[in-house]
This record gives structure tokens, sequence and C-alpha cells, in this order.
């Protein structure tokens, strides 16, 4: 039974990127990264643009995509193109070891490592 004001098919792509494309605000900051300013308009593109890259990769929904990156904004592309075209972002702490990155890697059963 779906809840009152939230859709069947909710995308977290869509409720916190497409939806400043929708209300005007393409333009205004999304993402502050030391001089780097990335708009709603650039990170709606280069969230579409990763994942068309996924789908042409042959990634499917639901399946899952491992993120090994800095607090960057190339970040959020992955993150929320993985999501948008449907796969599993599993984004990985950049800390860990490489005996601890196999294990996480095995585990997620994780098709696509993006470093």
């Amino acid at each position: 039974m779906p809840i009152a004001g939230i859709s069947e098919k909710l995308n977290a792509a869509a409720a916190f990127v497409d939806i400043h494309i929708h209300e005007g605000r393409e333009n205004l900051p999304a993402i502050l990264c030391g001089e780097r300013i990335v708009s709603y308009g650039d990170l709606h593109e280069n969230v579409n643009r990763f994942g068309n890259l996924l789908m042409g990769r042959d990634i499917r929904m639901e399946e899952r995509v491992a993120i090994l990156l800095p607090d960057i904004p190339e970040f959020a592309f992955t993150f929320f193109g993985t999501i948008k075209m449907g796969a599993v972002a599993v984004p990985l702490n950049t800390l860990l070891s490489a005996e601890e990155y196999k294990y996480l890697l095995n585990d997620s059963r994780a098709r696509l490592l993006v470093t």
C-alpha cells in the first residue's frame, strides 16, 4: 500500500537531483568542493552521463556498482547515476586495507568497481 504523498517507485536521484532542475535551480550551486562549484544543471548532466555509461557497459537494474572515490563531485555523479539507472550503489570507505576491499567486493557481488 503506498504512503500518502510518496510515489510507489521513488528514486533517490529524482528526489535529490532531478527535482532541482524541474524547479528551475539548474544554475544554483549544488556542490561546493574547494574552489570548485558544481551547479544543479552540471550535477544533473553528469549523473545522467554516468548512468548512461553504466548502461553502455551492460550494468543492469539491481546489479551492484562499488564506488571507491574520495569526497569529490565525481562521487555524487557516480552514486546518483548508479541509483538513477536502477543499479545498487555500494560506497566503500577510502581508508580500508586491500584485504578489507577484497572481502567487501566479494561480499557485495559488485559487477563494477569505480575508482
